[in-house]
């Protein structure tokens, strides 16, 4: 479905579903949805609050109601990214069983898949408009999903993955490969740079290098830099 015909079904009540109708009670909602199809087509650059208005056939000014510019709706984008993201992991996770390794993996390979199937909040949560202007309610959801990261690895590790590493190395270096695994799968200029058919595949390669073999290949480099850092 095209950005134009989804956004006219969104005010006429055609989509049900996940999509919400517009209707004067959920603008805010419509608003964020159709926001979503224009980074999705046309990029983060093309989107404009008085373009929303138009495709949701409402007053320039309605949109004013519940967003004071772009930014704040790129803000509301991000932050309904991370919740969204969240659910997305804790939920890869639950799947994976009980073995702490292979939840913390499927922790990363969620977060991916969900930057995959949602790359226009993936795009608004690592946008510079947000990170320049993180209020109260947006710090909180990115800690969430952090403090998520963190407790997944505390849990692999007191099983016994990497126990000589410390939390934050793991973390950050987890952290790294997710986010950059999703930022290149999500970009068509890089996925046409990779010989490869099943972009899929691809990322369980790469969260596999992280989880389960890092451990002769990267992590005695993470070892060599805390003794130095110890020193």
């Amino acid at each position: 479905m095209t950005r134009s015909c989804r956004c006219e079904n969104l005010v006429t009540g055609k989509i049900q579903g996940d999509a919400l109708a517009y209707h004067h009670g959920n603008l805010k909602e419509a608003l964020l949805e159709c926001a979503a199809d224009v980074i999705a087509e046309r990029g983060i650059e093309a989107l404009t609050l008085r373009g929303l208005a138009r495709d949701l056939g409402v007053s320039h000014a309605a949109p004013g109601a519940h967003f004071a510019d772009r930014r704040a709706l790129l803000c509301e984008l991000a932050k309904v990214g991370f919740q969204r993201s969240l659910e997305f992991m804790r939920a890869g996770a639950e799947a994976a069983g009980p073995d702490p390794v292979a939840r913390y993996r499927a922790l990363g390979r969620s977060y991916v898949q969900f930057a995959q199937d949602n790359p226009s909040y993936f795009r608004a949560i690592n946008h510079p408009e947000v990170e320049a202007h993180l209020d109260d309610d947006l710090r909180g959801a990115r800690a969430a999903w952090v403090a998520t990261l963190r407790e997944g690895v505390e849990v692999a590790q007191a099983s016994g993955w990497h126990p000589e590493i410390e939390v934050e190395t793991l973390l950050a270096f987890s952290c790294a490969a997710a986010m950059g695994t999703a930022q290149l799968l999500t970009d068509s200029v890089w996925t046409d740079v990779f010989d490869v058919d099943d972009v899929d595949a691809l990322a369980d390669s790469v969260l596999d290098v992280v989880v389960h073999r890092s451990r002769t290949s990267v992590v005695p480099i993470l070892e060599e830099t805390e003794e130095k850092r110890s020193a």
